[in-house]
């Protein structure tokens, strides 16, 4: 009989895609485990610890950094949150109404803007840089802005109780700005009656509607009309045309000013925008970007260059690049030199049935985008740049571009549906990629239905150019709890800053943050399986007769269990686990096989055990017949 053995001493190709075939020195699966930092050796990573407390109440989706050291982070239900450099997190007292995962500080003016769903939000003093005052939350710092004016003054229309489709009784508009937020009207001298203006197209379809009561009608001046719901209109160059109805409820009439005698399509008026589109995603994301601030809006990107405090139409573009139809941003980072907007082909579903969409690419200076590239893959999510590539996610895949065609990393573990009678979708919020000790992380899925996805800080890079690059599930939260069996599980981003990792997360009712710095202890469990091993005849018996597993002296409360699988069971078999003070174990198996997985599960308390070797021993039985 002769023997063969087979000895793994290097772990840097990480975990393949495949449980049988990946690049060199890689691996099928491994959990929490570092194989880049010493590449022919394995030690556990530090551990993912609740640091909020019960503070966060919410999914935080942004956390940005202040001069100070300070943390600020918002919640997809508007809180408001602050970390001290010492690590104590506050919720502050004033909670939005909404957020649009979102924030950029400027720090001229010591302010934070976070975008809204149709309005901006804003902290004042937010460090305390120049006037020492109190850290501020101002609910929509500025909602609505100024789109045009039109019409002449000096006569009057007195206002019908019908609409009345006559030359004489409309008012022609033709919006710069989407949505329609409101309509002033010069009110000469009010009636007794409450007044209703109404929004038609050109087909004379009602798009909305908004009545001011008598009581709060002012002679002499401009009132609003405020619709109950944003219009959605096509504006801008090209745009449709629309008209205005102004009509009293029954009895008594209202003069409204016009430039022309009883003919109300000369009346004065002013129009108004809500700030931003509400999305059907939610997202708003911002990024800076040359001396801009811009701001995800829809199928539009806004551009704002923050010189005034409360900014005039003409400085903030909401509506600077137009995508298509249907399409909403999701993200946006910069790439080279250019800003990159990913935008997803959006349906009200919250499944979102499209499941595709473009990265568009702007120089700051071009009236539209310069290019764009196709995603057909799914919904690009999460764009991030680290060393001059462009990373993002699409169709349960990890892609990478850098010019020309975009590059698939790797499709993500359990993403692959076909043949398994589930309908699934995935969904990434815009901070789910960050940069730790030149690894940049992944965290996904923000949301998902499926229940077999394993939500979790994925890695990828390598420890320099000697290596190559390579994939891993690196941290989990501090719940311990990965999949989405309760339907609530979500991620709501990673960040890195300085040598500190955090990561947002909801469990079930439960929410937090957790961090990663130098203080942390190594997670108390890591696991390890090989690609499947078979010789190069998955048809011929052979024979398992050892496993034997090497690693440095164990440290106290660390453990190593070796474990086997044959044939594809179901479950491993394990063996006994060494302890502390060992420098190795071994698996007696002295069991047949045509294929097997061989590995190891590892404990830790406030060390790590450091595996050097992974040795397994098998009797080919090439004297056996086929």
């Amino acid at each position: 009989m002769t023997k063969k053995s087979l000895s793994i001493q290097q772990f840097h190709g990480g975990q393949s895609s495949d449980i049988k075939l990946g690049q060199s020195h890689s691996h099928y699966y491994s959990k929490h485990l570092d194989f880049r930092k010493s590449p022919t050796a394995m030690t556990i990573l530090p551990e993912t610890v609740l640091e909020s407390s019960t503070t966060v109440t919410g999914l935080i989706t942004e956390l940005i950094q202040l001069p100070s050291g300070k943390l600020v982070g918002i919640d997809s239900s508007g809180g408001v949150y602050t970390r001290t450099t010492g690590g104590t997190w506050a919720k502050n007292g004033t909670t939005l109404s909404d957020t649009a995962c979102g924030m950029v500080y400027n720090l001229q003016k010591d302010t934070i803007y976070i975008p809204g769903l149709t309005s901006m939000h804003t902290i004042t003093d937010a460090d305390g840089l120049f006037s020492g005052g109190s850290f501020t939350v101002n609910e929509d710092a500025f909602s609505s802005v100024f789109d045009q004016s039109g019409g002449d003054t000096g006569n009057t229309y007195t206002t019908t109780n019908a609409i009345n489709e006559g030359a004489t009784h409309v008012l022609y508009i033709n919006p710069e700005l989407e949505p329609l937020y409101s309509i002033k009207l010069w009110v000469t001298t009010k009636g007794s009656d409450d007044l209703t203006v109404t929004l038609h197209d050109s087909a004379n379809n009602t798009l909305g509607t908004s009545t001011v009561t008598n009581a709060n009608l002012t002679n002499g001046a401009y009132n609003e009309f405020v619709f109950s719901s944003p219009i959605r209109t096509t504006s801008g160059a090209g745009g449709a045309t629309y008209h205005v109805h102004i009509t009293h409820a029954s009895a008594s009439s209202t003069t409204i000013n016009t430039g022309t005698s009883s003919d109300f399509s000369d009346a004065s008026y002013l129009t108004f925008a809500n700030r931003f589109v509400n999305p059907n995603n939610g997202i708003h994301h911002a990024t800076e970007f040359l001396q801009y601030i811009c701001i995800t809006n829809e199928r539009y990107l806004a551009v704002w260059e923050p010189i005034s405090t409360n900014p005039l139409s003409s400085e903030f573009l909401q509506h600077r690049l137009t995508f298509p139809q249907n399409y909403e941003g999701t993200s946006s980072a910069i790439w080279t030199e250019y800003l990159a907007i990913a935008c997803e082909k959006r349906s009200t579903s919250a499944t979102n049935e499209y499941q595709t969409g473009r990265i568009f690419f702007w120089d700051g200076t071009s009236k539209t985008y310069n290019f764009s590239i196709d995603v057909p893959e799914g919904a690009p999510y999460a764009v991030h740049t680290h060393r001059n590539v462009l990373y993002y996610f699409a169709g349960g895949s990890w892609w990478a571009y850098n010019g020309g065609n975009p590059v698939k990393i790797i499709q993500l573990p359990n993403t692959d549906t076909e043949f398994t009678d589930t309908s699934q979708y995935l969904v990434n919020l815009p901070n789910t990629m960050a940069v730790r000790n030149g690894i940049l992380l992944g965290a996904f899925p923000s949301e998902t239905s499926s229940t077999t996805i394993e939500h979790a800080v994925y890695s990828y890079g390598a420890r320099d150019r000697g290596f190559n690059d390579s994939f891993g599930l690196s941290y989990t939260d501090s719940t311990g709890n990965t999949t989405n069996a309760e339907a609530t599980k979500r991620i709501g981003g990673v960040w890195s800053f300085g040598d500190k990792l955090f990561v947002s997360w909801r469990d079930d009712s439960s929410y937090g943050v957790d961090i990663v710095d130098p203080n942390s202890d190594p997670f108390s469990t890591a696991e390890w399986q090989s690609l499947i091993l078979d010789d190069g005849r998955p048809d011929k018996t052979k024979e398992a007769v050892k496993l034997i597993i090497t690693f440095e002296t164990l440290p106290s409360g660390a453990t190593v269990t070796p474990k086997y699988k044959i044939d594809r069971a179901g479950s491993f078999t394990t063996g006994t686990a060494a302890t502390a003070g060992d420098t190795s174990v071994t698996l007696n198996i002295n069991k047949r096989y045509k294929e097997i997985q061989i590995g190891f599960d590892a404990v830790a308390t406030t060390a790590t055990p450091t595996i050097t070797s992974i040795t397994f021993i098998r009797e080919v039985l090439n004297y056996e017949r086929d």
